[in-house]
């Protein structure tokens, strides 16, 4: 059995930090840090953040081409450690992203639409089936072509398994939200950014549209809000939390770190996963807690996983946990 079986994207980053400026019409910028070829993609990201937090078995899975990029994406997973089960499409190629990044500015992606949103649920289904893994962890709801389109079957062959449900979202691109409200009766964690949760359920208040989202059938809602920290709400608990105090050298891949940080600390809990809308105040600080500490860590160093590892999120929380817990405040 597996712990976590995190689907979703398979991309390669080619990052290119450090820069003073983007380049004019003709005009040649050397990368000062060099030019960066990693895993990325909310599957990986996830599942990478997961093993280097110290949880085993995590199970990674996306579609990838058959070419270059695809194989050094499966291989680097492999290498940190990952059971890797990626969906080959001969006649597409493996996505890149460019993440270009200015000093002081906000992050450039320039990315691709090609094997990464065309996973198909008969894919994740058969992985589940095979794994059988205590978390289904399902990231780019929003952005698979196929298997939005089948979310809540795919969600309840996990459910039927046994598996506690986390969705992570993104802007919906060419259709809008309907498939993920249709599934959220299947969904026991539903983790969106203040944009997305704007955009979702129309309510600019972050506790609103977190007890919209629990309305529709989530169990757990949870929407983070970058360096204002977090809100999240389940059966009689409402919680907001500051967030941690760090230098930001790249935001790229917070939001994943935070999820792998979440799911980590839930795993190592006392938490009964079967009751997860159950779950004690106490309980749901405390993967929040670790969950945060990720984010943060995460943004410290360049890359959407680099800085993501048991002991630089164990120090962050030594030196601030109790703090942001003391901060903490239910309404």
């Amino acid at each position: 059995m597996a712990s976590v079986l995190c689907a979703g994207s398979f991309v390669c980053d080619i990052i290119a930090a450090g820069l003073d400026h983007m380049a004019a019409p003709g005009e040649l910028v050397y990368a000062p840090q060099g030019i960066d070829l990693r895993p990325g993609g909310h599957s990986a990201n996830v599942a990478i953040d997961l093993a280097q937090l110290g949880t085993a078995d995590v199970v990674a899975v996306g579609g990838l081409g058959n070419d270059l990029f695809g194989e050094f994406m499966e291989g680097e997973l492999v290498r940190l450690g990952l059971v890797v089960h990626p969906e080959r499409f001969g006649e597409l190629h493996t996505a890149k992203n460019l993440a270009l990044i200015v000093e002081g500015e906000d992050r450039r992606f320039i990315s691709e639409l090609t094997a990464n949103t065309m996973l198909s649920p008969g894919h994740v289904i058969s992985t589940l089936e095979d794994s059988r893994p205590k978390v289904f962890y399902l990231g780019t709801v929003g952005g698979l072509r196929l298997v939005d389109e089948s979310l809540v079957e795919v969600l309840h062959a996990a459910k039927g398994l046994g598996c506690v449900t986390m969705l992570d979202v993104i802007m919906p691109h060419g259709f809008g939200w309907d498939h993920l409200t249709q599934a959220l009766r299947f969904t026991d964690i539903l983790h969106c950014n203040e944009t997305e949760s704007v955009a979702l359920t129309g309510l600019s208040d972050p506790f609103e549209a977190t007890r919209q989202l629990m309305k529709e059938g989530a169990r757990v809602a949870i929407v983070t809000l970058g360096p204002e920290g977090v809100v999240a709400t389940s059966k009689g608990i409402r919680l907001r939390m500051p967030a941690f105090k760090v230098d930001s050298v790249d935001p790229t891949g917070a939001g994943d770190a935070f999820s792998a940080g979440l799911l980590s600390a839930l795993l190592k809990s006392r938490v009964d996963l079967k009751l997860i809308d159950a779950i004690s105040r106490e309980s749901l600080m405390q993967i929040l807690l670790e969950g945060e500490a990720a984010g943060a860590v995460c943004v410290t160093a360049i890359g959407a996983s680099t800085a993501v590892n048991r002991e630089n999120v164990d120090r962050l929380i030594t030196e601030q946990g109790e703090s942001v817990l003391k901060a903490s405040t239910d309404t």
